[in-house]
């Protein structure tokens, strides 16, 4: 097909203004949220259907209801993460483990990749050293990773549950 400049405008108009339409909630499936997070992902208006439930989780921020001990969510700022990647390392490590035995184990890290991945104003933590960790996290633990903002992170982890929810429940 031979792409005139009107035709790869109008494409591009279409793919800007398409909306991908709302998550649609399995029946009985609920979500845990730890009573830890100080900044909830989602709430305080849920999208219709879903069903969430506070409660102190072992691994993880966010998971499924009969599944925590094979499905976790774990949310991270810049702040957290860093933090996460250096002097709490031996900690991250041991979560990580952990995670790497999980059926799914997700990490969502909440910001524009471009300021994740810049110097740090009063640390010694380089740019460098974030990649690595993440990029170790997938390749050694084989948990997911996600950078974005709030609203895509909220997106990517409703669809990260849905879809392990429909699959276990697969025949």
């Amino acid at each position: 097909m031979k792409c005139t400049p009107q035709t790869a405008q109008s494409i591009h108009k279409s793919m800007v203004e398409y909306k991908l339409k709302p998550h649609q909630f399995p029946e009985g499936m609920i979500i845990l949220q730890d009573t830890r997070e100080r900044t909830p992902l989602f709430g305080p208006r849920y999208p219709k259907g879903m069903v969430i439930s506070s409660c102190t989780l072992k691994d993880g921020d966010y998971s499924l209801a009969g599944h925590q001990d094979r499905f976790a969510i774990e949310r991270k700022g810049i702040s957290d993460l860093l933090s996460y990647v250096s002097s709490e390392r031996e900690k991250t490590k041991a979560k990580m483990q952990r995670f790497s035995k999980m059926d799914f184990a997700g990490l969502l890290i909440e910001s524009r990749e471009s300021e994740l991945y810049r110097p740090y104003l009063h640390s010694s933590i380089s740019p460098e050293l974030v990649r690595q960790c993440l990029i170790s996290f997938q390749i050694r633990y084989k948990v997911h990773v996600y950078i974005g903002l709030r609203e895509n992170c909220q997106r990517v982890c409703l669809d990260w549950m849905i879809k392990y929810w429909k699959v276990k429940r697969e025949v």
